[in-house]
């Protein structure tokens, strides 16, 4: 009887001391990221779009104008993009849309659905004034973005440059009809 309440106290610490470290751990995340939105502020514009904040980063000047779309999982995609950006922007206009969630932009509680992402993506170049038609120019799951993009707003789209993107047949390896971002990061 007694190895039995040993264990259970034990057991008991362990869990109070993982309880203990997860707490530790959310706090110590919200101060630095509290700490970090002041020390290292957004390199584009916020624009608001469904009562939150999405980062719009653009450079160059030029006839084209290039929307360089991330994939799943890219932190700060206006950062991951940047040895790119500064290259295309030499002659081109170049758009990085950071969707929620990513980078500077803010988080929401709206699916993130394909059409989701895009309404958000669209309003946030009607905001920032960046008219198109645009290039597309979409990296892995954003190709997928692209593709219904290019569907739904046929005169707002010049061309798709893909890179290594996520096509359409991809659905049914996944068996999905549209994709839904955390049950393709679950399989």
């Amino acid at each position: 009887m007694q190895k039995k309440f040993k264990f259970l106290r034990i057991l008991r610490n362990i869990i109070v001391a993982m309880l203990g470290i997860c707490i530790i751990w959310v706090v110590t995340n919200q101060i630095m990221t509290a700490v970090e939105k002041k020390k290292y502020p957004p390199i584009g514009q916020l624009v608001e779009v469904d009562g939150r904040d999405i980062h719009v980063y653009t450079k160059g000047k030029g006839q084209n104008t290039i929307v360089l779309m991330s994939g799943l999982g890219t932190a700060a995609p206006a950062l991951d993009f940047e040895p790119l950006v500064n290259e295309l922007s030499k002659n081109n206009k170049v758009v990085v849309v950071e969707p929620f969630g990513y980078g500077w932009s803010g988080v929401t509680n709206k699916r993130r659905t394909v059409e989701n992402i895009i309404s958000e993506m669209r309003e946030a170049f009607q905001k920032s004034g960046i008219k198109g038609p645009y290039i597309l120019m979409p990296h892995s799951v954003s190709g997928l973005y692209s593709m219904y993009y290019a569907n739904k707003y046929r005169d707002e789209v010049k061309a798709i440059i893909g890179i290594d993107p996520t096509l359409p047949k991809a659905l049914k390896y996944f068996k999905k009809d549209t994709p839904n971002i955390p049950s393709l990061m679950s399989a």
